[in-house]
C-alpha cells in the first residue's frame, strides 16, 4: 500500500503473484490507496473517491482485486463487465515501490487471461509510463491478439487499446 517504509515487507520476484477479490468491508483500507491512485492518473479531476470506492466495490458489474504476493498487496485492478460481454480494464496500479519489477506484467497475465474475450482500456493522460507498458505488455502476451490503439475515452486519457485474450 504506497508504504516505502524501511518497515515494510521485503517482496521478491520469486514470490508468486494472486489475485484476491476486494470485499466490500474492506473498503476502510482500499480508501486511501484509491485515493491516491485516482489522485496519479486524473490529478485536475474533482472526483468523489467514497461513492466511486463503493461503486468497484459492491456493484456486481465490478470485478475488483488486490494484486498480493505473500502478505503484501502490490497494487489492485478494478475489471468492468460491460453489457456486451466486453471487459474493460478500468483501473490497474501497481504500487510505486514495486514498479519495473516485473510485477505489473505478471498481474496483467492473470487479470486478463481470468478473462478471456473481447478487452478494452483507456491509458491515463499524467501517467505517461502506462502508455510504454501496455504497449509493450499486451504486443509480447501469447493470449492477447488483434490489439488495436484508438481515440481516448475521458478527456483524462491519451488513448485507449482494444484487443483480445483467448483462454490460457
Amino acid at each position: 500500500m504506497y508504504d516505502t517504509s524501511p518497515t515494510a515487507p521485503m517482496v521478491t520476484q520469486d514470490q508468486p503473484l494472486d489475485l484476491h477479490p476486494i470485499a466490500p468491508e474492506e473498503q476502510p483500507r482500499f480508501l486511501p490507496v484509491f485515493a491516491r491512485y485516482l489522485m496519479e492518473i486524473a490529478p485536475a479531476e474533482d472526483q468523489d473517491v467514497i461513492k466511486k470506492s463503493r461503486r468497484v466495490l459492491n456493484r456486481q458489474d465490478h470485478c475488483s482485486f488486490w494484486l498480493r504476493a505473500g502478505q503484501s498487496d502490490l497494487g489492485f485492478a478494478i475489471v468492468l463487465l460491460l453489457p456486451e460481454g466486453q471487459k474493460e480494464l478500468s483501473d490497474f496500479t501497481i504500487f510505486p515501490q514495486f514498479r519495473r519489477s516485473g510485477f505489473g506484467r505478471a498481474a496483467a497475465v492473470q487479470l486478463l487471461t481470468r478473462f478471456p474475450g473481447q478487452w478494452r482500456m483507456g491509458v491515463s493522460r499524467a501517467s505517461t509510463d502506462a502508455a510504454a507498458f501496455w504497449g509493450t505488455c499486451l504486443s509480447s502476451m501469447p493470449h492477447v491478439s488483434k490489439v488495436k490503439t484508438g481515440a481516448p475515452f475521458t478527456a483524462c486519457q491519451s488513448k485507449s487499446f482494444n484487443f483480445w485474450v483467448t483462454a490460457a
